[in-house]
């Protein structure tokens, strides 16, 4: 019944995300996925589809280098006509196939006042153009008022040769689409000017609102100067003109760095904004070339683009909506299906897979010309996410808080988890895993126990306050109080829950537990005039049985093995060397090299049938001093001597660290009576552990 019950909340969510993508206004959202295909293609390179070697569209621009370069240098761009009108004329004779004009002159020179005949140039090229329809006008509309070439240059080019420069913006002010043709306020449509200069090269534009394939590019579209042109049709050199232009399409237009822009979704990108022609007439002193990136595109550079995607056939499809409703909706459902199944933070990582999925494979779709419902798809999982975890807290997860606020003080808080996950899961049968064990124990109990031998209240207080601490370092670093015994507190790192770094974690907390007990000390004891208290930590680490121990009606999870019995031996040893923390070799072999650690010694254990390397921890090395370090290196050097049975020169050396090392006096001691009455020759430098 349950999972009946979420298949049916899977499915109903992706139902409603699915068929949200049928709402009026929804397609804006998959077109909007365009931008961020190209803005993650950056490194893949998927989408970019091969382009012809020569490309049938190419652009002449004005640049800030016409500008800059003679005669044009200084003059007002009206007074460029006759260079324009050459241009176009070596154009026709270099057998372009037909050539669009994004350069609108309102105004002219060529009146009785100024020049006279002064446009006759290039009326002359557009009247011979016109035969033949080689040659398209652009013209802006600017609300109800057209902004038109003048009256001279529309005689001469035809009005049949007139077409709008107007650009189909989407609801986020983005160039996406390009509309094969615009509707006119008397009524009818007039064919755009990109979608004119592709049918009279002979293509077929697509009809409606085709999407402009801005997987091309502007360094894509061949570009050349128009002063570098100008002086090249002047000089005469038609063959230039033929090898560059002959049977393309040839937009004229500005491709300037302030004027004419507009955004597409290329935005992401932030190309460069100049860069070098395809080719040159003729050699001309270098000009600086702008490096400045820009998030915006030429108007001239869009209608390349738009003109040379109909071209060649690749506008981009987007999905029906019905099919786009569905890929949403059968996607969320199973996301929604699998995260019934995860819990949140497992939930999040699927949800990060099931996105990377949809973006690779939309990355692919892109790339063969279809548009794949990307952001849907990625708000869709968002929302699935939400829904799931906001259902499971509201409606199944009562019970399992109901679990957690029961046993929230009597177990630890993993295995709270674990039981809140899976009440029926906690069953006797053990299994064997990696663990450390950590025992601690207050040292200097019996002492005050008897001076609040009257007062058990504060004594109990006393000493929940240090165990409170304890308990805190522990789960501070991942581990769990395993149990309270008197006044020994018993912690596991690696159970219930597993922990590939539990060897120093449980290394860290001790470390911790001892700051703890300073800091508790020098308030808390102090303040109520109690002698300070100790605390000793043994810890070990190895293979041990954890599971639930006990009967059917009262359960305690715990471990059982060696390593556990070690770690018990080794906080009683610690007794002996005066030391605070001490650890066994497998811990030591599983903790980092970023802490200064001193060996201690052999010690024959009872139950081991070989002598265990025992260590100290004293801290992590980034925060050891030079005289913890120097001290570390002293005691290792007289302990090799030690072993090596020079025990005269180890006692000489134990002795300068005795004052203020246990462990030192302890083996100063050993040392010289060794060197009195050495020990047999199959010594085997162990000492045998008779406490605890």
């Amino acid at each position: 019944m349950r999972r009946l019950r979420r298949l049916g909340v899977a499915l109903g969510i992706g139902v409603v995300l699915g068929g949200s993508l049928l709402l009026p206004g929804a397609d804006l959202l998959q077109r909007q996925g365009i931008d961020l295909l190209l803005w993650l293609d950056q490194p893949l390179g998927w989408t970019r589809r091969p382009l012809p070697k020569d490309p049938p569209v190419a652009v002449v621009a004005i640049r800030e280098e016409t500008y800059r370069t003679p005669p044009l240098w200084n003059r007002p761009k009206v007074a460029w006509t006759p260079q324009l009108g050459a241009i176009l004329d070596a154009l026709d004779k270099g057998e372009a196939a037909v050539i669009g004009l994004d350069e609108i002159y309102p105004t002219t020179l060529d009146r009785p006042e100024l020049k006279p005949n002064y446009d006759r140039p290039l009326r002359q090229a557009l009247a011979k153009l016109r035969p033949a329809g080689k040659v398209v006008l652009g013209f802006a509309q600017s609300g109800d008022v057209a902004v038109r070439p003048d009256r001279g240059q529309v005689t001469a080019a035809g009005e049949e040769n007139l077409r709008p420069l107007s650009l189909l913006r989407d609801g986020d002010d983005v160039v996406r689409r390009y509309p094969s043709g615009l509707p006119l306020q008397g009524g009818g449509d007039i064919p755009s000017f990109a979608a004119e200069l592709v049918s009279r090269a002979g293509h077929a534009p697509p009809q409606g609102e085709p999407l402009i394939d801005f997987t091309i590019g502007p360094r894509d579209v061949p570009l050349y100067e128009f002063a570098d042109l100008a002086a090249c049709a002047e000089a005469g050199r038609i063959d230039f003109f033929r090898r560059e232009f002959a049977d393309r399409i040839v937009i004229v237009g500005s491709v300037l760095d302030v004027e004419d822009r507009h955004t597409t979704p290329r935005r992401v990108l932030e190309e460069v904004a100049d860069r070098e022609p395809t080719a040159r007439c003729a050699a001309t002193p270098g000009q600086p070339v702008s490096m400045l990136g820009r998030r915006t595109t030429p108007g001239a550079q869009i209608h390349a683009i738009a003109a040379l995607t109909f071209a060649l056939g690749r506008s981009p499809q987007m999905l029906p909506p019905a099919v786009a409703a569905a890929v949403v909706g059968v996607a969320s459902t199973g996301l929604g299906a699998l995260l019934f199944l995860l819990a949140p933070v497992w939930g999040l990582l699927a949800l990060f897979g099931a996105a990377a999925v949809v973006i690779l494979a939309s990355l692919l779709a892109f790339g063969s010309g279809i548009v794949p419902p990307l952001l849907p798809l990625l708000l869709a999982f968002a929302l699935t996410y939400s829904a799931i975890y906001v259902y499971r807290f509201v409606v199944e997860d009562r019970a399992r808080r109901r679990v957690t606020h029961a046993f929230r003080h009597y177990l630890a808080p993993a295995l709270v988890e674990r039981l809140a996950e899976d009440p029926d899961g906690l069953t006797l049968v053990g299994e064997t895993r990696p663990i450390t064990i950590a025992f601690y124990d207050i040292a200097g109990f019996t002492d005050l126990s008897e001076r609040l031998e009257h007062e058990p209240e504060r004594l109990v207080s006393v000493v929940n306050g240090l165990l409170a601490r304890v308990a805190d370092a522990v789960e501070r670093h991942g581990g769990y109080v395993d149990k309270f015994i008197g006044d020994s507190v018993m912690a596991v790192w690696g159970a219930p829950l597993p922990d590939p770094h539990g060897a120093e974690h449980a290394v860290a907390a001790g470390v911790d537990a001892f700051v703890a007990l300073g800091r508790y000390n020098r308030v808390a004891m102090h303040d109520q005039g109690l002698p300070p208290l100790g605390l000793r930590a043994g810890i070990n680490s190895g293979p041990a049985v954890v599971g639930n121990v006990g009967s059917p009606t009262r359960l305690n999870y715990t471990v059982l093995g060696d390593a556990v019995n070690l770690a018990s031996r080794l906080e009683g040893a610690n007794k002996l060397y005066g030391s605070q923390l001490m650890i066994g070799e497998a811990t030591y072999r599983a903790l980092p090299r970023r802490w200064l650690v001193r060996r201690l010694d052999y010690l024959a254990v009872k139950g081991k049938l070989r002598p265990v390397r025992v260590y100290e921890p004293i801290v992590p090395l980034v925060d050891a001093t030079v005289e913890q370090m120097q001290a570390v290196r002293r005691f290792h050097a007289a302990l090799a001597l030690y072993y090596r049975r020079r025990f005269a020169e180890a006692a000489e050396l134990f002795a300068a660290l005795a004052d203020t090392d246990p462990a030192a006096a302890l083996y100063h001691d050993r040392a010289t009576a060794y060197a009195q009455a050495p020990p047999p020759a199959d010594w085997d430098r162990s000492h045998s552990l008779t406490t605890k």
